[in-house]
């Protein structure tokens, strides 16, 4: 498992990259470095899940919670490329009425 996850300035939005398997013990390695992503310059984030086939309740929950600090800080996170079953058990969930699934990065 990577130590970090690898991010990027696309035109102003920061974007995460997320790991293959966004579950579990890899969403508690990552919790330090999502909260780190409440002080980003950006007022736009996106997390990129191009290369995650697993996400389970505690990837959801850290996601959302996530999207709700950022929130209140006048900050907005869409979702990109969100396929196979995140996608399935994010629109079971209805994640995507809350946060925005993107196919194209946007500029600005």
């Amino acid at each position: 498992m990577s130590t970090s996850l690898t991010t990027h300035i696309y035109d102003n939005t920061l974007v995460v990259a997320l790991p293959a398997d966004f579950s579990g013990m890899a969403v508690e390695h990552y919790r330090d470095q999502f909260d780190e992503l409440l002080n980003a310059p950006q007022s736009h984030l996106v997390l990129d899940f191009s290369d995650t086939d697993f996400i389970d309740s505690s990837g959801i929950g850290a996601m959302v919670f996530l999207y709700k600090r950022l929130a209140r800080k006048g900050m907005s996170l869409e979702l990109f490329k969100v396929r196979g079953q995140p996608h399935k058990l994010m629109t079971l969930l209805r994640v995507d009425r809350t946060i925005g699934f993107i196919d194209q990065l946007k500029s600005a």
